[in-house]
């Protein structure tokens, strides 16, 4: 099989324009150029609605979903598929913060305190690299 047909066989179909294939090989494109403005999608002149949360168990996080259309919205302000805007409560203030900067005890090279990363706030991963050895690890 030549790298061109199978390229072709993982493109998807644009989600704004069907009779088109995603230049970008993604199935939800919210950066497509062929994507109207917020206000003309669906639900983009309706009020403001509280988001929903989707409870991820395989990692004890949560994720955020448009109420309107059940799709991940991509944005806590606005719905990139339906455009639905969200209030913005507490509970997005605290999802949007930045990942908080952790030091842990490298397991390769046993240096206290030398394995600096971050653990994210949706699933709680863990990303950092030994600053003594350069081993990188992906919890």
């Amino acid at each position: 099989m030549k790298v061109e047909e199978f390229i072709e066989r993982l493109s998807f179909k644009c989600y704004w324009n069907k009779d088109l294939t995603c230049k970008s090989n993604t199935h939800f494109c919210n950066i497509c150029e062929h994507q109207p403005p917020d206000d003309e999608k669906p639900n983009g002149k309706n009020m403001p609605v509280t988001i929903e949360w989707e409870v991820d168990f395989y990692s004890n996080g949560k994720f955020p979903l448009c109420p309107s259309c059940g799709e991940m919205p991509y944005s806590t302000e606005r719905c990139v598929f339906c455009g639905q805007k969200f209030i913005q409560d507490e509970e997005i203030a605290e999802y949007n913060k930045p990942p908080q900067t952790v030091k842990m005890d490298c397991i390769m090279c046993g240096g206290k305190n030398t394995l600096v990363g971050v653990r994210t706030n949706c699933n709680g991963h863990f990303h950092g690299t030994c600053e003594k050895c350069g081993c990188r690890v992906v919890e």
